[in-house]
């Protein structure tokens, strides 16, 4: 049963309330476990004084975990809220943050880097500036401001686009060096968020997040291209600059979460699919829903890829192993009515 939408936001109160009990849990989580009254003795400790608690379980939290668990937040917030915008703009359930060829053009842009630069500061600003390539490449393709073919010339823009920069990722693999630049390379593509400081926070939240409350000004916007452009046009809504500005938000949002993170997927479609099934589409929430529930999963998915086994899983192969038979329960169960 769908849940009506009430004065008060009470189902994304909620799902704050979820998302920051599930960041303080994390905190505690790992190879060296950490009990949430001390986590958050820890994190309060600036407010109110008193408490024991050692300097080893501090560095962990502070500059270990916090870091990271801040990052998988904005990341799967931002990866969230640009599934739902792109499932309304290319009015198809299927679309998710990589159909533009973003993802591709900044994983080029990262291992470019790691083959002519080495790891670190490199690595990020090459995988977002080559994220941001491929996005104007997708927009001159498609046309430019004139996308008067609609969503098929922007997804087979990207088609290409993720090709030639697949290509290339795959060429500089080949003269990697393999005893070591190859191998980081490969573990950078699959995603972690082992490297995860304070500097990529810096990077990371003022682009996501601009990014984010843009989408969210044009959510009434996005509602009604999710029903036609036709339709749209005639309730007064600009379609192709709201197009337009959905596309940057999100590219700006993929480039960002490739640069600071690698390659991560499936959290932009199945997400918003999740929040579409327990609270429905009403966009004056659906997208403040979606983000928070994308921060909460993220979250989550990297408390356990860092802490159920002795090895740190990749994140990207977590959300894949996750969100493909997820996404699978999901199609079995709507049936036809998912492609409606």
């Amino acid at each position: 049963m769908r849940i009506r939408t009430v004065p008060l936001p009470l189902i994304s109160i909620a799902l704050l309330i979820f998302t920051l009990g599930s960041m303080v849990l994390a905190l505690g989580i790992g190879r060296y476990m950490i009990p949430p009254e001390t986590v958050s003795r820890i994190l309060l400790a600036s407010i109110f004084e008193g408490g024991e608690w050692s300097l080893i379980e501090q560095r962990v939290i502070e500059n270990v975990r916090l870091p990271r668990i801040l990052l998988a937040a904005i990341i799967g917030a931002g990866l969230a809220g640009a599934g739902a915008a792109l499932q309304s703009v290319f009015r198809n359930p299927l679309a998710e943050p990589q159909l533009l060829g973003v993802s591709s053009g900044a994983a080029f842009g990262g291992v470019l880097a790691f083959l002519f630069a080495g790891d670190g500061w490199p690595v990020v600003i090459g995988s977002f500036l080559f994220g941001m390539l491929a996005l104007v490449a997708v927009f001159w393709l498609a046309g430019g401001k004139d996308t008067r073919g609609g969503t098929v010339l922007l997804v087979l823009a990207g088609i290409v686009v993720s090709a030639i920069f697949a290509s290339g990722v795959s060429l500089v693999k080949l003269v990697a060096d393999p005893q070591n630049q190859l191998p980081a390379i490969v573990f950078w593509l699959m995603g972690s968020l082992s490297a995860a400081d304070s500097s990529k926070l810096v990077l990371a939240l003022p682009c996501i997040g601009f990014s984010l409350l843009l989408l969210y000004g044009l959510r009434f916007h996005l509602m009604a291209l999710s029903v036609g452009d036709q339709d749209a046009e005639a309730l007064g809504v600009p379609v192709v600059r709201t197009r337009t500005l959905a596309l940057l938000a999100v590219g700006v949002i993929t480039a960002s979460s490739v640069a600071v993170c690698g390659v991560v997927g499936w959290v932009g479609l199945v997400v918003p699919h999740i929040i579409r099934m327990a609270f429905g589409t009403d966009h004056r929430n659906f997208l403040m829903n979606t983000v928070l529930g994308g921060a909460m999963y993220l979250v989550l998915v990297d408390t356990l890829a860092r802490s159920i086994s002795e090895v740190e899983i990749p994140l990207g192969v977590l959300t894949a192993l996750l969100g493909a038979p997820l996404f699978a329960f999901l199609v079995r169960r709507l049936g036809r009515n998912l492609y409606d």
